[in-house]
């Protein structure tokens, strides 16, 4: 059997291939599990250096830049292939101008009702550097009789060198992506459809990929997403599983599905949902599906150092806004936004068009229903003091959590990394908080254990998260 992991990169200008080829190190050429490690190289004949892959071009990404790295075959018997679905190219152009009006849309909104508590310091650090800005560009242009104190100006000058290398290099070069991705300006929609449409048609190619027999390439895909490239994610699965979602119809009854509709109202009426249990019918649900004839491949998805943590503050104008759009399907909740059966008298992600239906008849997913058959695991870096941890990321199961009678009811994973947290959301004993998280999240050298490990907390979790071993 084969699978495939797709990895998408996040902001900035990154280079093909550079993500793609530290990640393939981290979680399948250095995981002594995946392979008997007394099996010799495949290249050498000799003892093994690390698991085996090759890089190979594949058209199916339409780059000539980029390479499918294809692994050898694991202890289960199955191989594994790496795509990288590369964007930053296409996010070329950034300018002042936009992320200009990006952060004025920022910073003019009432503290109050419109910035989430968890970042409201990170909102005032954004307010103080605009002041600064401000002021040094107002002692510029302001004219001067008195140039006695030449110190004084040369301090001034350093300053404007340094925020002018501070909008160049982080503003324009990192942070005019997310500017010109999240907001759906005029300037900003071709870029935004470009992205999308790139990565729908990729992740499309690799579900109806057919071997040289004719059978499916692919039993079961992986999508991985850091940083900005999560949203642009979330985006593309919800596209991609709307142009599916109509292909899961099937002459049979459904009970995997109808337990986990049932779990998912059991849940929305306490308020409770254990998501171990969820996450297991969610792929008792799939594997019926696909049974079915359904075509939807997509058993994970992997989150890391996500923004969609912000989605309140970044994709919406406020929480209710938010929550306006999920419940209109516009942006797809985990588990699925449930709707009301007036024959069944049920609520179900499902649709029916039979005049006499039971629950667990035949029945098809509305298209924001992609979270009812693909597990959702976040990991994240709990951030202190902006500086350490990871202030880009967090736990997202609050903000695509799905409403009911009990409460809001999560059905993401949420695992905080580098550090370790206890049950209680304190630092685990052998750990200890590290600086800035954010590009660490498959980095093997940076843990945060006080002693050396073979295996990283963080990276263990990320390998679990993939399953690459079944």
């Amino acid at each position: 059997m084969k699978q495939a992991i797709v990895i998408m990169h996040g902001m900035g200008e990154q280079i093909p291939m550079s993500t793609l080829n530290s990640f393939v190190h981290s979680v399948w050429t250095t995981d002594d599990s995946l392979v008997d490690q007394g099996k010799p190289d495949p290249n050498t004949g000799g003892a093994r250096d690390g698991n085996a892959s090759w890089a190979k071009p594949d058209g199916r990404n339409n780059s000539t830049e980029l390479r499918r790295v294809t692994t050898e075959r694991d202890a289960s018997g199955n191989y594994t292939d790496f795509y990288e679905y590369y964007w930053a190219h296409l996010m070329q152009g950034n300018t002042w101008e936009h992320v200009k009006s990006w952060i004025q849309d920022l910073l003019l909104r009432n503290p109050f009702t419109r910035v989430p508590a968890r970042v409201f310091h990170a909102w005032l650090v954004l307010w103080l550097i605009a002041l600064v800005v401000i002021a040094v560009t107002l002692n510029g242009m302001w004219p001067k009789e008195d140039v006695s104190e030449p110190g004084v100006s040369f301090f001034l000058s350093l300053i404007g060198l340094g925020l002018a290398a501070f909008v160049s290099n982080v503003l324009i070069k990192r942070f005019g992506d997310v500017a010109r991705y999240v907001k759906a300006w005029p300037p900003n929609v071709a870029k935004r459809h470009a992205i999308r449409q790139a990565g729908v048609d990729l992740l499309i190619r690799l579900i109806d990929s057919k071997d040289s027999k004719g059978n499916d390439e692919y039993e079961r895909i992986v999508v991985v997403a850091h940083s900005l490239g999560t949203i642009v994610a979330y985006d593309i699965l919800a596209m991609v599983f709307d142009h599916f979602n109509g292909k899961f119809g099937t002459s049979k009854n459904q009970p995997e599905r109808d337990k986990l509709e049932q779990m998912i109202r059991d849940a929305q009426a306490s308020g409770k949902l254990d998501i171990d249990a969820f996450q297991v019918q969610q792929a008792a649900t799939l594997a019926e599906a696909r049974d079915h004839g359904a075509p939807w491949k997509i058993t994970d998805f992997v989150t890391l150092g996500s923004p969609l943590t912000h989605a309140e503050f970044l994709m919406a104008e406020s929480l209710e806004d938010l929550r306006a759009r999920q419940v209109r399907r516009n942006l797809p909740t985990c588990p699925p936004v449930m709707e009301y059966d007036g024959t069944t008298k049920l609520h179900h992600f499902t649709y029916s068009v039979k005049a006499d239906r039971k629950p667990s008849d035949q029945r098809t997913p509305h298209h924001a229903a992609a979270f009812g058959y693909t597990r959702w695991t976040n990991l994240f870096s709990p951030e202190k003091y902006i500086v350490t941890g990871d202030l880009i990321s967090g736990p997202v199961g609050e903000a695509f959590g799905s409403k009911g009678e009990g409460g809001l009811i999560q059905g993401i994973r949420d695992i905080a990394v580098l550090p370790r947290l206890d049950g209680q959301g304190q630092i685990a004993p052998g750990h200890r908080r590290s600086g800035f998280s954010h590009n660490n999240y498959w980095n093997m050298g940076k843990g945060t254990e006080t002693d050396a490990v073979a295996v990283p907390h963080h990276i263990e979790e990320l390998r679990k998260a993939l399953g690459i071993l079944r």
